[in-house]
């Protein structure tokens, strides 16, 4: 939803995972991701990212930064190029695991630079490093796979057993981080302050954009 006004910033996160954690793949960055915003929502009502995360078979995902980083599908506004490129390298490879398939993991380019988030934010990248750095993609997914967790609640709400199983490993359900904070009146108004701030912006952004076109 605010991923052009925000590129800069997800960009700096997404480096600096890659910074901190060796061979980071994919499928581990995307984990971390969602992990990052959902502890940020649980403690202050917003998201640091606020990426959008579809409801998948191996867990929540970005599904944007997937096809950017996967398949090279960039967003577009007017002539402005939305992208990671300034960020991050894209390393591809063969799995030893699994012969003829792609592996991606992802690595820095430029300095892990900070500057742009708060303390609050570095603190918490530092914490989901410490704490999930170490595990693997599979234990990650496991991890969010948890009886109770956003992703086992939507699953089980728009019934995507069958179709995981059966038909495909995407939907386009979307993870309710709403949820999290429905009992928290103080933190439903810092989630509401900060959408309505980061939409107005979004909109100067864009115009400014189209103008600059």
């Amino acid at each position: 939803m605010f991923r052009a006004l925000l590129n800069d910033k997800i960009g700096t996160v997404v480096r600096h995972f890659a910074a901190q954690i060796p061979h980071l793949s994919l499928t581990k960055l995307l984990k971390l991701l969602y992990i990052t915003d959902e502890m940020a929502m649980r403690e202050t009502g917003t998201p640091i990212t606020w990426l959008e995360y579809r409801v998948w078979k191996r867990g929540p995902v970005p599904a944007e930064i997937y096809q950017e980083i996967k398949h090279g599908e960039k967003m577009t506004i007017g002539s402005h190029l939305v992208s990671l490129d300034n960020y991050i390298h894209i390393k591809r490879q063969e799995s030893p695991r699994r012969p003829g398939q792609e592996e991606v993991f992802i690595e820095t380019r430029g300095e892990d630079d900070l500057s742009i988030l708060s303390g609050y934010e570095v603190e918490l990248l530092n914490r989901v490093i410490k704490q999930f750095g170490n595990l693997n993609a599979t234990e990650l997914i496991d991890f969010l796979h948890e009886e109770g967790s956003l992703w086992h609640k939507a699953v089980q709400e728009h019934k995507l057993d069958t179709n995981f199983e059966l038909f495909q490993n995407t939907s386009n359900c979307i993870i309710d981080f709403s949820d999290l904070i429905e009992d928290d009146e103080l933190l439903k108004m810092a989630a509401q302050s900060a959408f309505e701030s980061l939409a107005f912006h979004k909109t100067l952004y864009e115009t400014k954009l189209q103008q600059d076109a």
